[in-house]
């Protein structure tokens, strides 16, 4: 056990290490273990599913048929990126002030048209929750404004388009889906799970990189439904260049209907290039854009913080410091300074 021995000098418990590296052999020896089968006595095949608000969503039993070999797409399109990125200004306990960049930029097909000047947002918070339909409604938001002025472009979200009934991020994404039903959500990461207990996005990976040795694959669906997340969705994955990572992919109802996804995964396939194979461009420097850097987040702190009237004994931007635990700006503003 050379690697719990590295681990403990990197500050690990080992106790915790063996039982986590028990815990992951045993998830995957159920996976793989004893073939399920089916009442008629034939190997069962794992269908995937999604737990959203309660609700446990299935798709249909993974099939080698729902793969289609994806070639890129050369066009022309008018392309619009957003991502939007938070930070924790202050955590004050019992609430948090939460401070969001959004970026965006505009593409003709692999074109660069424009980049636009990130907008900054900043708001009161009292859960994760709370903060996550806030993040997604800023990004939705900055979309649907973009879609008013550009009716039919094709709209690039980083993050999945499941959104909270109840939430204005919900509302904000129907409206936007009202105006351009041209959207497509492209998350780093997914929930969806197969019966068999393993991530739905990997296992069918595994099984199209059998399949499509070396090649461009899209898979769908893993889910799909006229009215699923409110207004209508479809989610598949796809790999959009040989040897790069596969990516799950939702779009809306209607462009799932009225578009092949294999020839939408070879639309988005030529928007890469070779600095994020796999993924497209866009998406990639709007995420680099959204970013905010720890000097970034020190002066909007410091702005902030005078806005509040920090200077003032009984201002709320003192109190705010008060509340807020481990501040370097504590320090400084209660004290005199630091070190």
């Amino acid at each position: 056990m050379a690697g719990v021995a590295l681990l403990e000098k990197a500050g690990y418990l080992g106790a915790d290490v063996e039982m986590l590296v028990e815990r992951v052999n045993e998830i995957y020896r159920k996976s793989g273990g004893a073939v399920q089968l089916t009442l008629l006595g034939e190997p069962a095949r794992p269908y995937p599913y999604a737990r959203f608000e309660g609700v446990v969503v299935r798709g249909p039993p993974v099939s080698e048929s729902r793969f289609r070999a994806v070639e890129e797409v050369p066009h022309r399109e008018l392309v619009y990126a957003v991502d939007a990125a938070a930070r924790v200004l202050f955590d004050a306990g019992s609430f948090k002030i939460v401070s969001a960049k959004v970026a965006a930029g505009a593409w003709r097909g692999v074109e660069r048209v424009k980049i636009f000047d990130p907008v900054k947002r900043v708001r009161v918070v009292e859960s994760l929750d709370e903060a996550g339909d806030w993040l997604a409604e800023v990004e939705l938001e900055a979309a649907l404004r973009f879609a008013k002025e550009n009716p039919g472009a094709l709209i690039l979200l980083d993050r999945p388009l499941f959104f909270r009934s109840g939430s204005r991020a919900r509302r904000v994404f129907k409206a936007l889906v009202e105006r351009d039903w041209r959207v497509v959500g492209i998350p780093k990461s997914s929930s969806i799970r197969l019966s068999s207990g393993e991530s739905a996005v990997g296992y069918v990976a595994r099984l199209g990189n059998r399949l499509f040795k070396g090649l461009p694959w899209a898979y769908y669906p893993l889910l799909e439904g006229e009215r699923l997340g409110g207004v209508g969705l479809g989610v598949g994955a796809a790999r959009l260049s040989p040897d790069a990572a596969a990516f799950r992919v939702d779009v809306t109802w209607e462009l799932a209907v009225r578009a092949d996804f294999d020839y939408l995964a070879g639309m988005l396939a030529y928007l890469q290039d070779f600095t994020s194979p796999g993924y497209p461009l866009p998406l990639k420097i709007v995420h680099n854009l959204s970013r905010i850097s720890d000097d970034e987040l020190s002066m909007d702190r410091e702005l902030l913080l005078e806005e509040l009237g920090v200077g003032r004994a009984e201002s709320a931007g003192r109190r705010l410091l008060e509340d807020s635990g481990g501040s370097e700006f504590k320090s400084k503003y209660l004290w005199g300074g630091v070190g």
